[in-house]
């Protein structure tokens, strides 16, 4: 009887050894890249969650930078700036890229070192890392075997975590947090062709044009799929495209913009946001995407002191704001986003100032194009659900939003210089019963202009309610 009650008690040790073992209970911050040195709320955030002034000891891994020196540097002097002392933050010497700044070391020398077992037991005693911003592949590249399995320094960041620590990074150090890594393309790209393996990776210009370059991450973040510089450089489309291949694994994804941190904390499963600007959520358990056509894009957008909890996918908004429901201050009709030079250009003030603060409009429309025939019409509306939430700062005024909808289609454009020459955007919505041939008897077109203006793969499937351009 006491054998049994023996074998019991080990196999009860065992199991929960293992269990903690493999009990995630650290924090990760994402910073969206263009990190300034004045962001006191997000460095303070990652001393805090790693053990504060007193406790914390942080390592700074500067492979994705082509000068991991003066990155290094820089968030060294970061740390000691806010009462860190110069022991409690060091190098951890891995990097592919040679810094031209440092004259007595090669820094690409360290490429192997991911797999130094006795780095990696150095680094299990740390209490935060950080990943220096540069190029994401970089950091895969260093911390991923050949068969794509974690190396001994990985493991010790794994283990960094599960012991409560914090992984933070800054750009592409945010990048690889999901599991599903977006390393390249733009949103044009990304809308026109798709996945791509083509790309020269001899300099950084592949991560902000063509075709999407999709590779495995280092999944500390299980919750969705991360895109970073998001807002500056235009990569809603992009996420939107990358998230709706992975809808069944990752429906709600994240997208962070510059100077602003995106924060998980284990302990409650929940996002919060800190920095200068915002985080967009993208939702597309909802979406549905038909010739090259999306519709019922879920986009939320989340300041400062707004959460999100993940445990039922839902908003917890700044008590301090107010709803924008039956108080809208603007009263702007037929409100058109054309670009840069246009007024509220940026994602946020878009939808703020003209869609969920505006009585006078129930939708938005942005376009996305370049000197190709083909663009994209980006549509946001209202729903039942769709709620604003306003306050100020000083005369700066602070917005968050749920559940405004997003529709994308390709557009046909023609743009020149002759005053014959014009945006062709003459909508019909499809009727019940409707067939292309009548559509276009009556409206004194061809089924094969309407086909050729609107992408359409098959001229036998149009559905009710569905939009489509009229040459």
């Amino acid at each position: 009887m006491k054998k049994y009650l023996f074998i019991s008690l080990v196999l009860v040790l065992l199991f929960t050894s293992f269990s903690f073992a493999n009990l995630e209970e650290g924090s990760l911050l994402m910073v969206g890249g263009a990190l300034r040195g004045d962001n006191d709320a997000v460095y303070e955030e990652f001393i805090r969650l790693a053990g504060g002034t007193e406790k914390a000891k942080i390592g700074i891994i500067p492979v994705a930078s082509g000068s991991p020196h003066k990155y290094t540097q820089l968030f060294i002097e970061d740390m000691t700036s806010r009462g860190l002392s110069e022991s409690q933050v060091k190098l951890i010497p891995i990097a592919i890229k040679d810094d031209s700044r440092t004259d007595e070391i090669d820094e690409s020398s360290w490429y192997n070192n991911a797999s130094d077992e006795i780095l990696a037991s150095e680094i299990k005693e740390y209490t935060g890392i950080w990943f220096v911003g540069g190029d994401q592949l970089r950091i895969t590249q260093a911390l991923l075997d050949n068969s794509g399995n974690n190396t001994p320094v990985l493991e010790s960041i794994w283990s960094v975590y599960q012991k409560g620590g914090v992984i933070g990074g800054t750009s592409a150090g945010a990048a690889i947090m999901s599991e599903i890594m977006i390393a390249g393309g733009d949103s044009y790209g990304a809308l026109t062709l798709g996945h791509t393996d083509e790309f020269d990776d001899s300099t950084l210009d592949y991560q902000d044009q063509g075709g999407l370059v999709i590779t495995k991450g280092l999944g500390f973040f299980k919750e969705g799929i991360i895109d970073q510089h998001f807002d500056r450089k235009g990569r809603l489309g992009r996420l939107i495209v990358t998230g709706y291949e992975h809808k069944e694994e990752y429906p709600i994804n994240f997208g962070i913009e510059e100077n602003t941190a995106l924060i998980y904390t284990s302990e409650d499963n929940k996002l919060s946001v800190k920095g200068e600007n915002g985080v967009v959520v993208v939702d597309l358990r909802e979406a549905i995407k038909e010739n090259k056509e999306y519709r019922g894009i879920r986009i939320s957008y989340l300041e400062p002191n707004d959460a999100f909890n993940l445990n039922d996918d839902s908003f917890e908004m700044d008590d301090s704001k107010y709803t924008t429901i039956g108080y809208e201050y603007f009263s702007r009709e037929n409100p058109v986003i054309s670009g840069a030079v246009d007024a509220d250009s940026s994602l946020k003030h878009m939808i703020a100032y003209n869609l969920i603060d505006n009585e006078a409009s129930d939708r938005v429309k942005t376009y996305l194009f370049n000197d190709s025939s083909t663009g994209y019409e980006f549509e946001f509306s209202k729903s039942t659900d769709t709620e604003g939430y306003w306050s100020q700062s000083g005369a700066a005024d602070l917005y968050s939003f749920k559940n405004v909808i997003l529709n994308i289609k390709p557009i046909n454009i023609i743009i020149g210089n002759s005053v014959e020459s014009k945006v062709k955007m003459t909508e019909y919505r499809v009727q019940e019963n409707d067939v292309l041939w009548k559509i276009a008897q009556a409206h004194e077109t061809t089924v094969d202009k309407i086909v050729e203006f609107n992408n359409l793969e098959d001229p036998n499937l149009i559905f009710e309610n569905q939009i489509i351009e009229l040459p």
